[in-house]
């Protein structure tokens, strides 16, 4: 055993081995290779599972392919979530490359143009903040998703007429799209209510478009304090 490493290390990388999260990967890629997405979905998360976090490359690797089989099934806002979770492992790679080109400002699925973009980073905000008031992981019914989005739509039409997103950045949207009120039961809850993020080395607060404390080299908004959609948060 080499000098400096405790004997526990090697029990870990040893029960890795007979984990078979490297069996559970290479049958995902299979699957994927197969034209079987749902399957390798399934075999790609056992792996992802399976995978210690002493193995940062392997676990990026493990994301980086079930975000693949993700956007191959068609749900892209949950492969967007396990890419970004790759990149930060390994801020270089082919995991930063897609997510560079998958992802916009508000690191969020990128639409076909940035009113869209706009418009989505408001509507999950607004969601999320409801569902979450609830204390619930879904709506009760398609009625209530119907209501919920209707209203969401309009408060979205007053803000894009009142003519105050235009010349703001992406950072300055999201502190806009955060307290812009909504005529939404919230259960006692204050929607605006959020965690107050920090940079504890310099003794400030973290601004959307100041570099994320991770050290991935994006922005806040785009990494840790990326705006998550619905779907990340309350439906997989």
């Amino acid at each position: 055993m080499p000098a400096g490493f405790p004997r526990v290390y090697f029990i870990l990388v040893r029960k890795y081995d007979s984990h078979g999260s490297e069996a559970d990967f290479r049958l995902g890629r299979r699957e994927l290779a197969e034209h079987r997405p749902d399957k390798a979905v399934r075999s790609l998360r056992s792996a992802v599972a399976k995978c210690p976090a002493l193995r940062p490359r392997e676990l990026s690797c493990y994301l980086y392919w079930l975000a693949l089989a993700l956007f191959r099934l068609d749900r892209p806002e949950l492969a967007v979530k396990s890419l970004a979770s790759a990149q930060k492992l390994r801020p270089r790679g082919l995991a930063r490359d897609l997510y560079a080109k998958r992802v916009n400002e508000y690191g969020m699925l990128k639409r076909s143009g940035p009113e869209l973009n706009d418009f989505y980073a408001f509507y999950s905000i607004k969601a999320c903040a409801y569902l979450g008031a609830k204390k619930q992981n879904r709506f009760d019914s398609n009625v209530e998703k119907d209501a919920v989005t209707r209203i969401i739509g309009d408060a979205w039409r007053s803000l894009s007429l009142s003519g105050k997103l235009l010349g703001l950045g992406a950072a300055s949207k999201l502190s806009l799209f955060e307290s812009w009120p909504m005529a939404l039961p919230l259960f006692g809850m204050d929607a605006n209510r959020k965690v107050l993020q920090a940079n504890f080395r310099r003794g400030s607060r973290l601004k959307g478009d100041d570099r994320c404390c991770c050290g991935s080299g994006l922005t806040y908004m785009q990494c840790c304090g990326r705006t998550s959609s619905v779907s990340e948060r309350f439906c997989e």
